[in-house]
């Protein structure tokens, strides 16, 4: 399946054009033009595994003309929007979404891939000889990398959208 631009957010020439006015671009520009438009597909789908405030457009629209919509109805509306943004009463997504997308993408593109990142974290020693590795396995995760955003800079645009976490407390009853 060919990859096209309704499958990411923004557009491949405001992604060049983006980074013609960022400093340190050079993952961008030294990647190949097959590879951008992979980058941007990655970068959409971590953006897209995470929990958004609010509804799909599409589903704000169908519950706007009908509060009664079925489950049905609602699933439909959902599958119909492939992205997660717009959402509300938007009708295109935020500039800041296409800004993250665009910075996530030139983080995979430098090589950054936020599981490997994370297991790189916790490692306190390495060694050659007998090949040793030591953890420390109490060191806080970054918060952009247990979400599996590549970038810090990406994480400060997404985040304001995002849902609360909800903390859940558990007691033992005997």
């Amino acid at each position: 399946m060919a990859i096209t631009e309704n499958m990411y957010y923004g557009t491949l020439a405001e992604a060049t054009a983006y980074f013609e006015n960022r400093l340190h671009e050079e993952a961008w520009f030294g990647s190949s033009p097959i590879d951008r438009p992979k980058a941007l597909l990655r970068a959409t789908q971590c953006m897209d595994a995470l929990n958004y405030k609010g509804n799909k457009h599409s589903v704000w629209t169908l519950l706007e003309a009908d509060e009664d919509a079925t489950d049905e109805e609602i699933r439909e509306a959902e599958i119909a929007q492939l992205l997660e943004f717009p959402r509300g009463a938007d009708t295109v997504e935020p500039e800041v979404i296409k800004i993250a997308c665009f910075e996530c993408a030139h983080a995979l593109l430098d090589g950054i891939d936020p599981d490997s990142e994370l297991e790189q974290l916790s490692v306190v020693s390495q060694g050659v000889a007998s090949v040793r590795t030591t953890y420390n396995r109490n060191q806080a995760p970054i918060e952009h990398l247990l979400h599996g955003i590549p970038s810090p800079t990406a994480w400060r645009y997404i985040k304001p959208f995002l849902r609360p976490g909800e903390k859940l407390k558990v007691s033992r009853v005997s």
